[in-house]
């Protein structure tokens, strides 16, 4: 009976940290980019008129950005009753505004234009460091599936370098933006 009580200690303690490790390996559970968010939404870290869609990769690595569109900043900020910052800020452009985070860090902030002027799923940014490149966003914005694609366009304009995928969702769905 005694043997028994050991053996069942023994297992527990030794299939305790069998069953925290993470995907990575590395003995504990790793956050997840939702986990960053959620700490993040917490906080109220998003009350911005820009905090529109949180958007998470399918390959989770502790990552996900927020994006909006400036013509419902505009919108939201009319409803509000408040002057329109984005108009005089972006020009009344109407352009993709995307802020990635890290393991719960923000960077900076990147402006998509659209592809098609009939159209806002598709929208694109070029940039020359540290290479000479395009970044384009592929948004339906019904399902919320997005793909992103990564050109080198100095070795091709037409097979992305790197291509991704996952979903957004609205950060406030009480309050959905303004159509």
């Amino acid at each position: 009976m005694q043997n028994a009580f050991v053996f069942v200690a023994a297992f527990m303690c030794l299939g305790a940290p069998a069953a925290l490790v993470g995907q990575s390996g590395s003995g504990a559970l790793q956050p997840t980019g939702h986990d960053y968010f959620n700490e993040l939404r917490g906080a109220n870290a998003f009350d911005h008129y820009g905090d529109e869609y949180v958007c998470f990769p399918d390959q989770d690595e502790g990552n996900f950005f927020i994006v909006a569109r400036t013509a419902d900043i505009e919108k939201m900020q009319a409803a509000a009753g408040g002057k329109s910052e984005a108009k005089s800020k972006w020009l009344g452009d109407d352009l993709l505004v995307e802020q990635p985070y890290y393991k719960g860090v923000a960077s900076g902030t990147t402006l998509y234009e659209k592809v098609e002027k009939g159209s806002d799923e598709k929208w694109s940014v070029e940039f020359k460091a540290p290479l000479h490149g395009k970044k384009v966003y592929l948004i339906n914005w019904i399902t919320g599936r997005y793909r992103v694609q990564v050109f080198a366009l100095d070795h091709s304009r037409t097979i992305p370098a790197y291509e991704g995928s996952g979903k957004c969702e609205l950060i406030h769905p009480g309050s959905p933006p303004p159509r």
